[in-house]
This record gives C-alpha cells, sequence and structure tokens, in this order.
C-alpha cells in the first residue's frame, strides 16, 4: 500500500523575512556567490512582504528594534565626578560603541547620531527633561523624531566613596519599512552590548585624568 504524500507546512511568512534578511546581509568571499546569495535573499523577503503579511513583519521588526533597560551598578568613584560625567552628553560615544556622536547646544538640547539595525545611521534630538545636580538627569526625543527614546539616570553616594548608577533607557525606532523590519529581524538585539558598554564607565573614569574642582 502506498503512503500518500503529505504537503509539507509551509514556512512562516517572519521566518523568510528574517532567513531573506540573513542572506542579504551576508558577505561571502566570492562575488559570483555573494550575487546569488544576495538573490536568493531578495527572493525570500519578497515572498515574506506579500499581502498582509507585511504588516505582521513590520510589526515583528519593531518589537525586534525596541529596547527597554532597566539596571543599576556601583562606580568606585564620588558623585560628583560621575554625575558631572554623565551630565556631558558629548561623552557618551567614548563609552557607548552603537552612539557616534552626541552635540550638546548647551540649551538643555542635544543632538545625536547612532548606528542601528543593520548599519543604518540614526539621527534623533533630545531634550533634557530633568535635572537634579549629583542626583538625577532625565531626557527625552523631540516630537517627531524619527527615534523615540528617554533615559533617566540616578545617581546615589555609596559607603566608600562610591557611586550607585541607576539607569533606564527606553528605545524605539519609529521607521516601519519592509527593508528595516527584516534588517531588525536578521541582527541580533543590542540591548546586552549597550548594557555591558554603559557597566564600564568606571574603567573609563579610571583612565581619565582627576576633573578639575568646581568653584563656587
Amino acid at each position: 500500500m502506498t503512503t500518500p504524500l503529505v504537503p509539507a507546512k509551509p514556512l512562516p511568512p517572519l521566518l523568510l523575512g528574517a532567513a531573506g534578511g540573513a542572506l542579504v546581509g551576508a558577505r561571502p568571499r566570492r562575488p559570483a556567490a555573494g550575487a546569488l546569495v544576495t538573490l536568493a535573499g531578495l527572493a525570500l523577503v519578497g515572498v515574506a512582504a506579500s499581502g498582509p503579511v507585511s504588516e505582521a513583519l513590520r510589526r515583528a521588526g519593531a518589537r525586534r528594534r525596541a529596547m527597554h533597560l532597566r539596571f543599576s551598578f556601583v562606580v568606585p568613584h564620588p558623585v560628583s565626578t560621575v554625575f558631572r560625567w554623565c551630565s556631558d552628553f558629548e561623552n557618551f560615544p567614548g563609552l557607548v560603541h552603537a552612539v557616534s556622536e552626541v552635540r550638546d547646544f548647551g540649551d538643555g538640547r542635544s543632538h545625536w547620531v547612532a548606528t542601528g539595525s543593520g548599519g543604518r545611521v540614526l539621527e534623533w534630538d533630545t531634550v533634557t527633561t530633568k535635572f537634579v545636580p549629583y542626583r538625577v538627569i532625565a531626557w527625552e526625543s523631540t516630537p517627531g523624531s524619527l527615534v523615540r527614546t528617554s533615559g533617566t539616570i540616578r545617581f546615589s553616594p555609596e559607603r566608600g566613596g562610591g557611586t550607585c548608577v541607576r539607569v533606564a533607557i527606553d528605545y524605539t525606532n519609529a521607521t516601519s519599512g519592509i527593508k528595516d523590519a527584516v534588517a531588525a529581524l536578521a541582527s541580533r538585539r543590542r540591548n546586552h552590548e549597550i548594557e555591558s558598554d554603559i557597566r564600564q564607565l568606571g574603567e573609563r573614569l579610571d583612565a581619565m585624568p582627576p576633573l578639575p574642582v568646581e568653584s563656587g
């Protein structure tokens, strides 16, 4: 008796999109092979993006891009030193690898440049929403920014002269294109990477000369 053939279940569209993105982002050594891999990836992305599944793909990409960090750590430096370093946002590119540039306009506004999923350059503006010397700094992106983000850093003294730093950062990319969604699904989450960078603050301060004493 012949066993009837069971039709194979189709791959989920989101899986097709992620696989296509991974192929497009691959870097084969041989140019000919690279062209074939890229075409195959684009074909998979096309299948995933067709019809109503494209909206699901965009939503999945948005969730993948979102970041919600909540953590605390102790820095072996006094609150005055840690607060003064963190209150100058232009110091951040030297700590967080994903941030390439910050321009502080000196009036509570700043312009940020960072690298997103797939190496895409993202730019946005922020405003300082809370500034209590030696206690807390908070900021958020301006309305209409391509990147929606907010952050709060709290500082409290520890025994022995150190500082407990409490970090809360929320981030999401407002773009919703298929290309961006696929790039996000094919790349790893950066939460751990960014948290790890921020936790190196103590080592960063160790390598710097002592900050000048503030007058008054």
